[in-house]
């Protein structure tokens, strides 16, 4: 599951003072996904294509599903935090409603497709006919479809038709089957052919959408293609672009897309093309919320460093966010870096506050919260290594990829090749240890950008093979805090782990304990164990399941103790003790140093609800219990 080595040194980001509008709307996972695709090629990702709230944005943290349009969670790096000042991140998660694709509202929809010579390459148009074919089979007798190509021309090939008829979908089929691709890219006529299309069908009630796909830059001129888009979008017609291959537009489709009001994707391969006209397109073209609103208000006296996610303006204490619109069952996400300055109070306090105001698709208005975010002043040093928390531990560690991989592009582009080559390994240390706490689950794009980097980087600087192969190996991170004793270390660690024992974490629950992935014995090991059954003993609100049981189950089961670091072996040792909660841990122990972290377990959600790390630097106290 999880086992990292997160610094909170890794977001001492540079302050950034917004007092307008700044143009960072989260609406495009196309640089996230082109990024891999170029990595994979051979290609640096240019600095000017890192959008950082991208990165952090196309990844699905599994929020809350919601009971109402939108549901809202908040959450912060850790639990605990230092009364004498840190730095912290925080996380607004924004998940929209889910409704089956016959519920969602009528479509009236355009399809603006590049056939341009370049979509031969492999095969880039057979991806989408294929993925035609399957939309059209899934779209409904109420909806309206159009078709435009383009090339060096634009002509619409299916005029807008409802498609009540299985002889209209024969047509549609046919029309995507005698396509060949050959010519320029006239982008420019294409769109107009789009938006002429969906306003011969236009109507309030539906969903008014271009959809343009395209794999390369246009090669006739798009004057005022963006100021049409935003004159349509204000009249309830928006576009959403589509790129493929690594030679298109991004700046301009990403820019289509942002004053169109709709959003933009980048496909890689034909399984993600698929899946975009398939299963994902109401993620695409089906809003449920318009001028959306948001407002974080921090409630105690921090310094705004930084913020991501839509366009936002800082103003003191108060983070305004607004986004154009927001999509069926889509996942948003904010993140605002702070520094808490030193307090003089200790205990639970309220942080922050956050508050949305929309309108609906009839322009309805609406309004959510105010939504508060919680958390613990405690007198100490420092806070436990790296997030404890494990949404802002994915989230936060996509901040800090994505932002390296923006300096990693600058640098080799200027010629610092070694100086790059360094930061990427470093950077990939961290996810690589990030997804172990994780469970060893997510990050497999971002660690495989990574490992092209080093490769590509080995070259250009001809590096053996042997070396090139130990730097794509190395794993360990120096301890960000070496002065710190064992005892505090694990002081911190159970303060952090226990914070919501008996609070938000209540009932029976089970302490497999600690264990390392060899199922080696040490003394260390036992210290965890010991100390895990006191602290979580002191909630006499919590019921300790006995040990005996647990030791039972496990023989059972045929798992060693070693195995609960797997969630759903844990999850299902849960279930079978009947308890609502388990407490697991891993020493792993580095050639320098020894990584422990622990974590506890909701055995009826599977969510982890608590995870707390500390990094131990080895020297002879450490060496003798291991």
């Amino acid at each position: 599951m999880k086992k990292l080595i997160i610094p909170v040194s890794f977001f001492l980001f540079s302050l950034i003072p917004l007092f307008l509008w700044a143009g960072a709307a989260k609406e495009a996972e196309a640089p996230a996904q082109r990024g891999k695709y170029l990595a994979e090629r051979g290609v640096i990702v240019p600095p000017e294509e890192v959008y950082i709230d991208s990165y952090i944005a196309h990844i699905d943290y599994q929020y809350p599903k919601p009971e109402s349009d939108i549901g809202i969670t908040l959450y912060s790096g850790h639990r605990q935090i230092s009364s004498r000042g840190q730095e912290e991140v925080i996380q607004i998660g924004i998940q929209g409603k889910e409704l089956s694709f016959e519920q969602l509202p009528p479509m009236n929809l355009a399809f603006v497709i590049d056939k341009s010579g370049s979509m031969r390459d492999q095969e880039k148009m057979e991806w989408v006919k294929e993925s035609f074919y399957i939309f059209i089979d899934k779209v409904r007798e109420k909806d309206f479809v159009s078709l435009i190509y383009f090339d060096n021309d634009a002509k619409t090939v299916f005029p807008s038709t409802k498609m009540d008829s299985q002889y209209k979908r024969e047509r549609f089929k046919d029309e995507v089957y005698r396509v060949r691709p050959g010519g320029g890219t006239n982008l420019m006529d294409g769109v107009k052919l789009g938006y002429k299309e969906v306003l011969s069908n236009y109507r309030k009630e539906y969903v008014n959408r271009v959809l343009v796909l395209s794999d390369g830059m246009a090669t006739t001129s798009t004057t005022g293609l963006l100021e049409m888009a935003q004159r349509y979008s204000s009249m309830g017609i928006h576009i959403s672009t589509i790129g493929v291959g690594k030679d298109f537009d991004l700046q301009l489709m990403h820019g289509l897309a942002h004053r169109g009001g709709g959003s933009s994707r980048f496909i890689s391969d034909r399984e993600e093309m698929e899946k975009t006209f398939g299963t994902e397109l109401d993620r695409m073209v089906v809003p449920i919320a318009k001028d959306v609103e948001m407002k974080l208000e921090f409630l105690q006296n921090v310094e705004v460093l930084a913020t991501w996610g839509y366009d936002n303006r800082i103003s003191g204490n108060t983070i305004s966010y607004y986004l154009s619109s927001l999509h069926h069952r889509d996942y948003e996400t904010i993140l605002a870096h702070i520094r808490i300055p030193p307090l003089r109070f200790h205990g639970e306090q309220d942080l922050a506050r956050f508050s949305m105001e929309y309108r609906d698709e009839e322009g309805n208005a609406h309004s959510r919260g105010p939504y508060y975010l919680t958390v613990n002043f405690v007198e100490v040093d420092y806070p436990v290594t790296g997030f404890s928390d494990g949404m802002v531990l994915r989230s936060g560690t996509m901040l800090h990829f994505a932002q390296a991989l923006k300096r990693v592009g600058e640098l080799y582009y200027s010629g610092q090749t070694q100086r790059a080559l360094d930061l990427t390994v470093s950077t990939k240390k961290e996810v690589v240890n990030t997804r172990l706490r994780l469970d060893d689950i997510g990050f497999d794009d971002e660690i495989g950008i990574l490992d092209n980097y080093i490769r590509i980087f080995s070259g250009d600087l001809a590096m053996s093979d042997a070396e090139t192969t130990r730097k794509v190996m190395e794993e360990e991170i120096a301890p960000p805090v070496r002065e710190r004793s064992l005892h505090e270390h694990i002081e911190n660690l159970f303060r952090e782990i226990t914070l919501d024992l008996g609070s938000r974490i209540k009932g029976a629950i089970a302490i497999s304990g600690f264990s390392t992935e060899e199922g080696k014995k040490s003394d260390l090991v036992t210290l965890l164990n010991e100390t895990a059954l006191l602290e979580v003993a002191k909630h006499k609100t919590v019921q300790v399941v006995e040990r005996d049981k647990l030791d039972m189950i496990l023989k059972e089961q045929e798992y060693a103790l070693s195995d609960l670091m797997d969630t759903e072996k844990a999850i299902r040792v849960g279930k079978l003790l009947t308890v609502h909660h388990i407490l697991t841990g891993s020493v792993i122990e580095m050639p320098n140093s020894v990584v422990i972290f622990g974590r506890i377990i909701n055995v009826e959600t599977g969510e982890i609800e608590s995870v707390a790390q500390v990094i131990v630097t080895k020297n002879r106290e450490v060496n003798a219990l291991l």
